[in-house]
């Protein structure tokens, strides 16, 4: 039995939404929609040479966002046993969990951005996982099954 996927249109609106909120934190946070606390006001704690909080992030949103583009090259490599590319019929799924997975950095970089961190840190967040959201785009999760591209 062939898997039940949504219309193309359903997993477009989808991956619109999911790729249209990087933008909103984006906005929310650079354009002083919601503002950071004052640096005066805010006691930050004493590093004691350990990684810091964006390092920490930076790190786990980008393992997320590899981890969501591995995830499509896992669907688009499964094989009958002719060799032949099929749909598996956890294809819907793991395109969520993949759209979850690539939108976390930027919601590391939300994150960031409320708590007053370093804007760089914050951009080079959003960025990762817009790259991963392009890559994870429908047209190229659900590759058509005849296709040996």
């Amino acid at each position: 039995m062939p898997p039940t996927i949504p219309p193309p249109q359903v997993r477009w609106v989808m991956w619109a939404a999911m790729t249209g909120s990087i933008f909103l934190y984006l906005i929310l946070v650079r354009f002083g929609f919601i503002a950071a606390p004052d640096p005066g006001t805010v006691e930050k704690p004493v590093s004691d040479g350990g990684v810091s909080r964006p390092v920490i992030l930076t790190a786990i949103g980008l393992v997320n966002a590899v981890a969501s583009m591995a995830i499509r090259i896992v669907v688009k490599s499964v094989r009958d046993q002719q060799g032949r590319r099929v749909t598996p019929a956890w294809i819907f799924p793991a395109f969520v969990v993949a759209l979850a997975l690539a939108e976390s950095p930027a919601v590391f970089g939300f994150i960031l951005g409320l708590q007053g961190e370093d804007p760089k840190s914050m951009m080079l967040l959003f960025g990762i996982a817009l790259v991963a959201m392009l890559a994870n785009n429908p047209a190229s999760f659900f590759a058509k099954a005849d296709d040996d591209a």
